[in-house]
């Protein structure tokens, strides 16, 4: 395979993927943020448990987390939600805290710390935009000097 056509490749491999990530972490923040508005508005407001705390003890631990159980109509609920905001939890929380539950979806809810049941999500990460742009820029690049140079200019 010729030079230029693998930089080619190589770019839109990178380029490609990073606006990829990049655009669906700023969408998935945007639906995150407008589904936990929707639910504070129209939620059913229920006591929920918090049950177990795990991660944020150093680097590499995870997110500092908290597990919240409720119950709605008959059936029990449960998962892992971000404990505060990007600083973690300065302290643990009370064994109840209040969500807002979706009515026509249980396992959707909104905590009263903000979070809701799909804040955990790799695409919550700050770093995932950053990190996309800088795929998506270097792939740019790349495609950039394909389009831009010469046949006889790779030889």
């Amino acid at each position: 395979m010729r030079p230029r056509m693998r930089v080619l490749l190589v770019g839109l491999a990178m380029l490609l993927p990073g606006l990829g990530l990049a655009g669906g972490a700023l969408a998935y923040r945007w639906h995150v943020s407008s589904e936990a508005d929707r639910l504070r508005a129209d939620g059913v407001p229920v006591t929920a448990h918090v049950s177990d705390r795990a991660g944020g003890g150093g680097r590499g631990s995870g997110a500092d987390r908290i597990e919240v159980s409720y119950r709605y109509g008959s059936k029990q609920y449960s998962t892992w939600i971000p404990c505060a905001g990007g600083t973690g939890c300065h302290r643990t929380p009370g064994p109840t805290m209040a969500v807002w539950v979706d009515p026509a979806a249980p396992e959707k809810f909104v905590a009263a710390n903000g979070h809701t049941n799909g804040s955990l999500s790799f695409l919550m990460s700050w770093t995932a935009i950053p990190v996309g742009l800088v795929f998506a820029v270097l792939g740019g690049v790349g495609v950039v000097l394909v389009i831009r140079t010469r046949d006889d200019q790779w030889a």
